[in-house]
């Protein structure tokens, strides 16, 4: 895969991929949200008028041309992995998959569709990985921010996507990500079980549209 990386501050051992997609990936991706089925998914957890819907990777090229690597890259990073596999080979070597959308049954990725005021709340994913796309991103962060309504806000994060790191009862940090539409072909690849959200924007009738997704061990 070649990929532009962001460039931007990167955290001491930051556990996710930050990354751009080529022309022909997003070409890719919005082939699949064309194709899409008319009727959208419900889905638990998604803000009360999200609109989901499932999206068909023909021939896993997706999967085969970018989320295989980011899996690899997230996966080996960590030296006990890298280690059992390639070193004392006491394990077979790795084999990833998309997860099967446990809501539809059917596909393996979906594309969330979303209008000014909806959301989606803190929550993690199911599965080893998983990822946000950034396919269409109607509003800039600095307009989103400085909107008049917002400023006695202590914490402003509209229209942002948000990272919560944080275990136990201890604090947490909030790791903003603003996003304006140079974000748009934008891949955040995570852990699954990394707490997310998305804040919703304001005085704009386009949709907001983003892709994700969950990857497994097919191998366990």
């Amino acid at each position: 895969m070649k990929e532009e990386k962001i460039e931007e501050q990167k955290l001491p051992n930051q556990p996710w991929l930050d990354l751009r997609l080529t022309k022909e990936a997003i070409d890719h991706l919005w082939e699949m949200i064309n194709q899409r089925p008319r009727k959208p998914l419900t889905m638990n957890g998604f803000g009360p008028n999200n609109k989901v819907y499932d999206i068909e990777d023909k021939n896993d090229w997706f999967f085969e041309n970018v989320l295989k690597e980011c899996s690899e890259r997230l996966y080996y990073k960590d030296w006990n992995n890298y280690y059992k596999v390639h070193i004392e080979h006491s394990i077979p070597p790795t084999v990833f998959e998309l997860q099967l959308n446990v809501q539809s049954r059917v596909g393996k990725m979906w594309a969330n569709h979303q209008k000014q005021h909806e959301y989606l709340p803190p929550h993690a994913h199911m599965g080893l990985f998983s990822f946000v796309v950034f396919m269409k991103i109607p509003t800039h962060w600095k307009e989103q921010h400085t909107l008049p309504w917002l400023k006695n806000i202590a914490f402003i994060n509209a229209s942002d996507f948000q990272f919560l790191l944080g275990q136990g009862m201890g604090p947490v940090k909030n790791i903003n990500i603003p996003l304006c539409p140079e974000d748009e072909g934008r891949i955040l690849f995570f852990p699954a079980w990394l707490m997310h959200q998305v804040f919703p924007f304001y005085e704009c009738e386009e949709e907001r549209i983003t892709i994700s997704g969950n990857i497994i061990l097919a191998n366990t």
